[in-house]
């Protein structure tokens, strides 16, 4: 019987067939650092994908901007209204108010009765005007917070309830850490609830209206929600309708989202949602906004 044959193996690595158009990678060395030739195509997508980030990151930032641009901007327009709400309507409502009382008094004994009631009309409709220019000069001032969102904004729902056939209702909760808020934070979330319960007032002929302001670990949320007629799609898609813009851009400008959507079975769902991280030194102050 024959001795078996001896079979002798080539222990030479195999080297793998580079893939066509991919450049092989180097050997792996210890301790070499790993990095892709600038001819790889892997290495033109990777700086692509890292040009497209720091692009989206300019962008992301621009919007930001804009977004605290626009709400400084409103804010500031507000101030600027009540001031002149204050100074000239209100000083015109006073002479006017004061001409009426003389007219009163320069009445003859004989006058008709017509007169003095006309007299008395005009008088009255002064005092509701002048009342109502106050209300408005009150609202468009931005609140000071030193109280608490929460306190501000319960006083501005009872102030309108007393002058709408709304019932409101409003809950915070009691670990929604209100004192973390910033001065920004407050100011956009107590703008959004006025904007919001405004347009239901106006436009949802709703009966009530729950107002919620709830938070978690990451962010802070107002919910405005009412039993009205509800808004379409193509109503919340546009922006300018509603003052919609204007609450998005303050929601916007604190890194913040805003959502409008239907409510079951009918009416109107406003969310405003602020993360922690927005809350940093005030922009729109009226210190600053005025200087």
């Amino acid at each position: 019987m024959n001795p078996p044959a001896k079979i002798s193996l080539d222990e030479t690595p195999i080297r793998r067939a580079p893939l066509r158009g991919v450049s092989s990678p180097p050997p792996e060395c210890p301790g070499a650092s790993f990095s892709l030739p600038s001819s790889s195509p892997w290495s033109a997508l990777i700086d692509a994908k890292l040009k497209g980030d720091r692009q989206i990151q300019r962008l992301t930032a621009r919007v930001q901007e804009l977004a605290a641009l626009l709400a400084a901007t409103e804010e500031r327009a507000r101030q600027a209204l009540a001031q002149d709400l204050h100074d000239e309507t209100g000083a015109a409502l006073t002479i006017a108010n004061l001409a009426l009382a003389r007219a009163g008094h320069w009445l003859p004994a004989d006058a008709p009765a017509a007169l003095d009631d006309a007299l008395h009309q005009a008088r009255a409709a002064l005092a509701e005007v002048s009342e109502t220019s106050h209300r408005i000069v009150e609202g468009l001032h931005a609140p000071t917070f030193a109280a608490g969102l929460g306190a501000e904004l319960l006083n501005w729902i009872e102030s309108f309830q007393a002058r709408t056939t709304l019932a409101v209702t409003f809950v915070c909760a009691q670990d929604a850490h209100l004192d973390r808020l910033s001065d920004d934070m407050s100011l956009a979330l107590f703008r959004v609830a006025q904007e919001a319960l405004g347009n239901v007032a106006r436009h949802a002929g709703a009966t009530r209206a729950n107002v919620t302001l709830d938070a978690d670990n990451d962010a802070i949320t107002l919910t405005v929600e009412d039993d009205g007629i509800g808004i379409s799609t193509a109503a919340r898609r546009k922006s300018g309708r509603f003052g919609l813009s204007g609450m998005r851009a303050r929601c916007e400008s604190l890194c913040g989202s805003l959502r409008v959507v239907a409510a079951k079975p009918a009416g109107t769902i406003v969310r405003a949602r602020l993360p922690w991280a927005a809350a940093r030194p005030a922009l729109f102050a009226v210190g600053v906004m005025s200087a």
